[in-house]
């Protein structure tokens, strides 16, 4: 089934130039990789791949999915902090002495510093990779410029403190760097290697097609292309359920934007979440009737969201499935 994270040895999982980047990095010393790219385009997928190989390279490997911060952490400094210190001790089946380390009159970024590289580094004695996957969670948080900046501070830290050099820092995102910290200069999403994945190029989906046992001719190729761009997960999602004949390829195409067609929970999810944002709904339309935005921080925010791209001068909507479903679809 094409959901969620792949496993980095599933025969469907389309290998990019940018997985051969991240390979080549991770094997290094005290790197930082940022993993950037709209929802479902495989940034996950590539964050496991990594673990992977640093894994085999002998590094420890501290895996934090930021899904599963509550909202109470998330509006909250200290508790969030001290969550991340416990957490990471957690994970790697460590003694817990946060409560030690946060006796102290120093703030939140602080403390957490000096947990980490004064007990986890000092006692752990080994490479430790800290991966962090759907950091857009903290996106919002009023501490975020904190947070940010801390890594960015651990990430500078390798060239003046030896123990630094022995912590790896891997970033999952699908959000704009510059949205996401007040001072650039304390962002950890414009250092180190930066990668960002993009859609599937048409040589990738004919690729796919055949690891499926050519479900669709080379004309029903083009038409899925069309209607779909490269959009790894719905030109995934169409390869799947016509291979596995639960749709034929012309009910796929005449269903493609109602309710109850292939992609409709795909679409509602990206329509429930342009629901009552005025702003968000009428700049949209506006990439689609004229192919222009007037605020640059909405169009942001919109291919963050996967929902539109920008070719040269133009903004587009993503995909053909896109533009048909929402100018039918968004009133404003």
């Amino acid at each position: 089934m094409p959901e969620g994270t792949m496993d980095s040895e599933s025969a469907f999982y389309v290998e990019r130039p940018s997985d051969a980047i991240a390979l080549k990095t991770i094997v290094q010393r005290g790197v930082t990789i940022a993993i950037k790219g709209a929802r479902q385009v495989g940034k996950s997928s590539l964050l496991i791949r990594t673990i992977d190989a640093a894994v085999n390279t002998g590094k420890r490997v501290a895996f934090l999915d930021f899904q599963l911060f509550e909202k109470t952490a998330l509006t909250d400094a200290e508790l969030f902090f001290r969550q991340f210190c416990f957490w990471l001790t957690d994970v790697l089946e460590m003694a817990d002495r946060v409560d030690e380390y946060w006796n102290t009159p120093l703030g939140n970024s602080q403390r957490c510093t000096r947990y980490v590289g004064r007990y986890i580094l000092k006692e752990l004695g080994k490479p430790l990779v800290l991966a962090m996957d759907e950091v857009d969670k903290v996106f919002n948080a009023d501490f975020r410029s904190d947070f940010f900046g801390m890594l960015r501070s651990w990430h500078n830290s390798r060239a003046t403190t030896p123990i630094w050099k022995q912590l790896d820092l891997t970033l999952v995102t699908s959000t704009e760097p510059y949205q996401l910290i007040d001072d650039l200069n304390q962002s950890p999403f414009n250092v180190g290697q930066v990668i960002e994945l993009t859609d599937f190029t048409p040589q990738q989906v004919r690729d796919l097609n055949h690891r499926h046992g050519l479900p669709l001719n080379s004309n029903e190729e083009r038409q899925l292309i069309a209607l779909l761009g490269g959009h790894p997960y719905l030109i995934r999602r169409s390869l799947y359920l016509i291979a596995s004949k639960r749709i034929t390829t012309a009910e796929l195409f005449a269903n493609a934007t109602t309710d109850r067609g292939p992609f409709g929970d795909h679409l509602r999810h990206h329509l429930s979440l342009l629901h009552n944002k005025t702003e968000l709904i009428q700049s949209l339309l506006q990439i689609i009737r004229q192919n222009t935005c007037s605020d640059k921080h909405i169009f942001w925010r919109l291919r963050g969201a996967g929902l539109v791209r920008e070719e040269g001068r133009i903004i587009l909507p993503r995909c053909q499935l896109y533009t048909d479903y929402f100018r039918e679809n968004l009133r404003e």
